[in-house]
């Protein structure tokens, strides 16, 4: 009894073995192809693929010109608050959070209003004012412009 034991370990151990060698070998060739493949690639394809997956991962803002007309006098904390509100109750906490929708500049002169969101959602924040203005919190929405920099937003909402 004690021999077959001792044989089941054996064939058991053996196989491990088996197993660690060729995973280890799996190991060696793949390094291999890497370093084949790196040494294939000059340096400005890999500065241009490092910069490509960079890109991507940036989160660019945009800044939305709107033009907004309302029943009573409404200030920039207010309209933040009721465009957060509509937001989230139309995207949810987490679609707020990526799109970080911000009142940043608002004109009473002109009634316009500088909105930075991120580039993907920028129609969302669109749709969350015209919600605003289903639920007549709002009366009417006008959206002007959509631009890439702060300052061309507020030079554009300063003008008549």
């Amino acid at each position: 009894m004690t021999g077959l034991l001792e044989a089941v370990y054996l064939v058991v151990a053996s196989v491990a073995l088996i197993l660690a060698v060729i995973a280890l070998l799996q190991l060696i060739m793949f390094r291999r192809e890497i370093r084949y493949v790196l040494g294939n690639l000059n340096s400005k394809v890999l500065r241009h693929v490092v910069k490509s997956i960079e890109k991507r991962r940036k989160y660019k803002n945009r800044y939305l010109v709107v033009r907004l007309i309302s029943s009573s006098n409404i200030s920039v904390n207010e309209l933040q608050k009721r465009i957060d509100e509509a937001f989230i109750e139309l995207y949810g906490r987490r679609g707020y959070s990526e799109a970080s929708p911000r009142v940043l500049y608002f004109n009473e002169k002109t009634s316009k209003a500088v909105i930075r969101v991120r580039n993907h959602y920028r129609w969302g924040v669109l749709l969350a004012l015209a919600y605003l203005e289903r639920k007549e919190l709002l009366t009417q929405v006008f959206p002007e412009r959509t631009t890439g920099t702060y300052k061309k937003a507020k030079r554009y909402a300063e003008t008549a």
